[in-house]
């Protein structure tokens, strides 16, 4: 008795158990044929039977031996070794119906609709409609066929009634009311006023129902645009001077005066752009601050220069180029008097431009940011819009313009007939997001056994741009993927095989037909099923390393030799794996070998158990999580992240989970969790705030702001945010008036010409745009009269200060220089943090330098600054000319400095020489060594100091008719007598063909020249002594004489 393992047990154990019936079978006897058991049967080769197919099963079995040629039972032939059975008998169905899908529900108006709505499927309907499909009859194998074919009692229904769901029209808002037109009106206002409404959707249409095709959103011009009336104050001349008088002063009684400080008055009015006389109180609402009405004044006394009235002012001739002039003269005794004709203090004519028409206007400053009108947004044909729409269109972008008059004033942009403004559409692009295609289908399980991954995947359809939604992250052929475990059964593809052939003997006895040979077999894949292997599938879908051998070595018995079965199973090791243990398996004697017949091999085989060889361990594994999978047709939200639980075995191959099963192993492990999906969500901002106050209250270089923040950052792979979060506008431009000094007059001493006086200056009303180069022109001083008089921060206006006039002789203060630039305290370009400090002076002046010692001292002023930078200061030098150059202190920025520099660092400036080269024909060369000029060389001391510079010795060489012939040389003799110079007595000293450089000297070369000149002089003549004369000839004595007599220079020539 056997237990489900296969291990022997008590055979009281079995006794419940079916005893299994004999069955009849034939033993060969020695030398007789000997077949195998009939294998089992296959699987059936059709589902069904029809008229030319039929399911067949077939088994086989093959020849173990051939019979001997004498008195054995011989084998049948090759028919007998097979047979055939009938399977599925079941007829097959040849023609049937196909029916296609349901088409969409169209309403039937042959049925009238419900008086009422009613609810189906959750869903409220309105009428009935009908749903139609397609019905094909279809021949197994060949396709669509004529209707007559299929039975008619079978045919599925075409047509259906159905509910529609109800028409939903689209709904909108009525239009909110117009927006008010600007009731007050600011003075650079750009745009043409508008009025607007709009509406919104309240329910979009569905079911057919009528679409949204009325406009959202309405425009229209303001009726009567209001004019911008701009308003100014005219201020009219001052009247006359009236005294105050000294009691009023003095809180005392006292005489009548006839000079001296007193006050005037004059009228103002309200004046409109164009000139025209209008109500005070325009001005009072409009044009700020009324001037002052009232001023100081002072009447002149006796010893004031007194003049007449100005003039009115010379009429103009309409050209804007044209100026206009008044005069006063001296009155009384002022005519004496020389300062009183001093035109520079007291001037006798005053000119200015006449008042001019023609203006210019030009844009100035960059252009502002592209702007979308509030409102409403103009998507141009062809852009694409996804999500907000106000954040991308047609916008506009500004540019400021700056009016000029003729002589290149400022002035409002009013009078250039401009709203202060050049406008330019631009382009906002609209974000696009990251386009991906629908998932594809999950693509097969990788692994045929056990667990293993099913992937599936998207692919880049467009990418984002314009600060669109991005894409996940893709690989290197664009494409996202996701993926899951799966779970193959092991069991679902196996290998099938065939019965072994009949062994092929290569080696043939041909009398015995035994011997050692080969048989193969059929082995394939097939698809597991309840019923048995069905199809035949690909290789790879089986286990390679499972695949059965198709051909082995084989022995085929000779007729006398003994005949055994086929090896059986092998039994399983025991666990854990062990060498000391052992599986075995064994086969049966089917046929007793004769007499002389080879007897039969032992029955049983043995091999130790190896691990991973024939032996293995088996355990648990659990794969990693999934990515979180969420419901049909969901994007984000709550999902399941799953993993499965595999059986691997010791070589690390995956196996069917009964083999973990099968050793009660513990699996105790969660497969299943929650998670996650973070929905994406766009990045959304405030709407942008109003524009902030401009930057400049004049000038041309203002500019609004307006901001927007963001109210929900972006999520997962939402839109994010845009970088601008930030938008600037130029504002109008407006001239900047300011009340400025003139130049301060010469020192006037009265009755003197020097010493103690004073000096005036008067202010005016003086119009720029605000920047720093712009030289600021003087206008009309109405324009300043709502502004205070600060000048360069100071309330207090002075317009006389005592000053000196130097007299001859003697020591003065300059003026104040201009403030230094700030300058910071800084170690290696870096500012310590003490800040800043700025310096002017006061140069003193000695016009005697005996009275230095009454001079003043040098003033100096500081004061603190904080817009200092940091700078690095450098030694620079000129090139050497002689024994000097010049060597100076220069900025990081390019200035050339004094002080900065350190003073130790400081390169040399003079190299002269030490001790200086007093000889005569000397000089200090730029090693710092005394040389001689050029044409003397040096006698050098024995110490190397220079000596004396002597003259080069010159050769002196004669003409052909010198009598004397020789020729004589300087030599090396000391020029002086040693009487003339006793401080060389007993010193020797040399001629130094070498300078202090260690090059050769000139005079060496010219030396060498004059030599061989005297060389090739000598070889001449002795050529011309020894060669042969010839005779001469008479003409050749006169041509020679004139050159004797030109040679001795006779005059009667």
């Amino acid at each position: 008795m056997m237990s489900f393992p296969g291990e022997e047990v008590d055979r009281q154990l079995c006794r419940d158990a079916i005893f299994p019936i004999p069955v009849a079978c034939d033993a060969p006897c020695p030398k007789d044929c000997v077949l195998s058991m009939w294998s089992a049967w296959s699987s059936c080769s059709h589902t069904c039977s029809g008229k030319t197919t039929e399911g067949k099963q077939i088994r086989a079995r093959s020849i173990l031996a051939y019979a001997g040629e004498e008195g054995g039972a011989q084998c049948p032939n090759s028919s007998a070794l097979q047979e055939v059975r009938s399977c599925n008998e079941h007829p097959c169905t040849v023609y049937h119906w196909q029916t296609g899908p349901w088409g969409q529900c169209i309403e039937d108006t042959s049925v009238s609709s419900f008086n009422t709505t009613t609810t189906w499927n959750g869903e409220t309907s309105c009428s009935v409609g009908m749903q139609t499909r397609k019905v094909i009859c279809v021949r197994v194998n060949v396709g669509q066929v004529g209707p007559k074919k299929c039975p008619e009692s079978l045919r599925p229904e075409t047509v259906k009634p159905c509910l529609l769901p109800c028409r939903k029209d689209c709904i909108v808002t009525p239009y909110s009311d117009w927006t008010s037109c600007p009731s007050s009106c600011k003075e650079g206002d750009s745009g043409i006023r508008k009025q607007t409404r709009h509406r919104v959707i309240i329910q979009l249409p569905a079911n057919g129902g009528k679409d949204c095709t009325d406009p959202l959103y309405e425009e229209k011009a303001c009726e009567a645009p209001q004019v911008c009336q701009s308003y100014r104050w005219k201020t009219h001349k001052w009247r006359r001077c009236q005294l105050v008088p000294w009691s009023v002063q003095q809180d005392s009684p006292g005489a009548q005066e006839g000079c001296g400080p007193g006050r005037q008055a004059r009228a103002t009015t309200c004046r409109k752009q164009d000139g025209g006389q209008t109500g005070i109180h325009e001005c009072l609402r409009y044009a700020g601050p009324v001037p002052a009405l009232t001023q100081a004044c002072q009447i002149p006394c006796q010893d004031d220069c007194q003049f007449t009235s100005w003039s009115k002012f010379s009429s103009c001739n309409g050209d804007c180029g044209a100026v206009r002039t008044r005069k006063r003269t001296i009155v009384g005794k002022s005519k004496k008097k020389e300062k009183c004709k001093n035109s520079h203090l007291y001037p006798l004519i005053e000119t200015q431009y006449c008042p001019c028409d023609k203006y210019n206007a030009q844009p100035v400053g960059n252009w502002s940011d592209c702007i979308l009108p509030e409102g409403k947004v103009e998507v141009l044909l062809g852009m694409k819009v996804q999500g907000d729409i106000k954040e991308c269109g047609q916008g506009y972008r500004y540019q400021a313009m700056a009016c000029y008059d003729q002589n290149g004033r400022l002035v409002e942009t009013s009078r250039c007939n401009s709203h202060g403004y050049i406008e330019e559409a631009c382009i906002i692009p609209c974000p696009s997001d990251c386009k991906l295609s629908e998932w594809s289908n999950w693509s097969r399980c990788s692994k045929s056994c056990g667990s293993g991954v099913k992937v599936r995947s998207k692919w880049l359809r467009e990418k984002p741009y314009n600060g669109g939604r991005p894409c996940p992250k893709l690989d290197h052929v664009n494409q996202v993927y996701e993926v899951v475990p799966c779970h193959s059964d092991c069991s679902q593809y196996i290998w099938v095989t065939e019965p072994w052939s009949i062994c092929k003997v290569t080696f043939v006895n041909m009398r015995d037909n035994c011997g050692e040979g080969v048989q193969t077999r059929k082995v394939r894949c097939m698809q597991n099923t309840a019923d048995g292997p069905s199809d035949h599938v690909e290789d790879y879908l089986c286990d390679p390393e499972e695949m059965p051998l198709g051909s082995r070595e084989c022995k085929l018995p000779c007729p006398e030799d003994c005949v055994i079965t086929e090896w059986g199973p092998w039994t399983r090791c025991t666990l854990p794996c062990n060498q000391s243990s052992f599986r075995q398996r064994s086969a049966d004697p089917i046929r007793q070998p004769a007499d002389e017949g080879r007897a039969c091999p032992d029955a049983v085989e043995k091999e130790p158990c190896n691990l991973n060889k024939n032996c293995f361990h088996y355990d648990y594994n659990v794969t990693d999580w999934s990515t979180c999978q969420l419901s049909e047709k969901a994007v984000c939200g709550n999902g399941m992240k799953t993993r499965m639980l595999d059986c691997v075995r010791s070589d690390g191959k995956s196996v069917n989970l009964k083999y973990c099963e099968e050793l009660g192993l513990e699996k105790n492990w969660q497969m299943n969790t929650s998670c996650v999906v973070e929905c994406p969500v766009n990045c959304q901002l405030s709407d942008w705030s109003p524009w902030s106050e401009c930057s400049q209250t004049c000038g041309l270089t203002g500019k609004m702001i307006r901001r927007r923040t963001v109210t929900q950052p972006f999520q997962g792979d939402g839109r994010p945010c845009p970088a601008l979060m930030e938008q600037s506008k130029p504002c109008p431009v407006k001239p900047c008036y300011r009340w400025q000094y003139s130049q301060w007059s010469a020192c006037q001493v009265q009755d003197a010409q020097c010493g103690e006086g004073a000096r005036k200056r008067n202010i005016s009303c003086v119009v720029s745009d605000g920047s720093a180069d712009d030289f600021s022109k003087v206008v009309d001083e109405e324009f300043c009269t709502d502004i205070e008089p600060v000048i360069d921060g100071n309330k207090k206006v002075v317009l006389e200060e005592t000053c000196t006039q130097p007299c001859p002789g003697d020591c003065y203060l300059k003026e104040w220089s201009s403030w230094s630039l700030c300058q910071l305290t800084c170690v290696n370009g870096e500012d310590l943090g003490f800040g800043g400090i700025q310096v002017r002076s006061r140069a003193v002046i000695i016009q005697e330098l005996e009275n230095q010692h009454l001079c003043p001292e040098q003033m100096l002023e500081t004061k603190s600054c904080d817009d200092g930078q940091c700078y690095e200061y450098k030694w620079m030098a000129s090139a050497w000319k002689g024994s000097s150059r010049t060597v100076w202190c220069q900025r990081s920025d390019g200035i050339n400095v004094t002080g900065g520099c350190l003073v130790v660092r400081q390169p040399d400036a003079d190299r002269s020489c030490n001790p200086p080269c007093s000889q005569p024909h000397s000089y200090c060369s730029e090693t710092r060594i005394c040389s001689c000029e050029e044409g003397y060389t040096e006698v050098m001391s024995s110490n190397g100091t220079l000596e004396q510079c002597t003259l080069i010795p010159v050769v002196v060489i004669p003409t052909v008719e010198d009598k004397r012939g020789d020729v004589k040389t300087s030599r090396a003799v000391h020029p002086t007598q040693p009487s003339s110079n006793p401080a060389g007595r007993g010193r020797t000293w040399f001629l130094q063909p070498f300078g202090p450089d260690g090059r050769l000297k000139t005079w060496v070369y010219g030396v060498a020249a004059g030599a061989f000149v005297l060389l090739v002089f000598i070889v001449s003549m002795i050529y011309l002594a020894c060669k042969k004369p010839k005779k001469p000839q008479r003409r050749q004595n006169n041509r020679l004489k004139p050159l004797t007599l030109a040679y001795d220079g006779d005059a009667d020539m």
